[in-house]
């Protein structure tokens, strides 16, 4: 499966599953975090790592609010 994302969308969706991949309460199963970990490396793979994090991800959030 191939997901589209754009370059701000993916950081956006990158910050989402670090924030929420450690919180067992999320899952009902182990294999549900393992998913999300793969999903969460596949990004981080291809993102560009950003001197300014919080930054970064701002700008991501507002390219993505501007487009919806």
């Amino acid at each position: 499966m191939i997901l589209g994302l754009t370059e701000a969308e993916a950081v956006v969706l990158h910050d989402l599953l670090y924030r929420i991949s450690g919180k067992k309460e999320y899952f009902e199963d182990i294999a549900e975090q393992y998913v999300l970990w793969n999903i969460e490396c596949q990004i981080e793979k291809e993102l560009i790592p950003a001197d300014n994090y919080t930054e970064s991800i701002e700008q991501a959030r507002e390219t993505v609010r501007k487009k919806y």
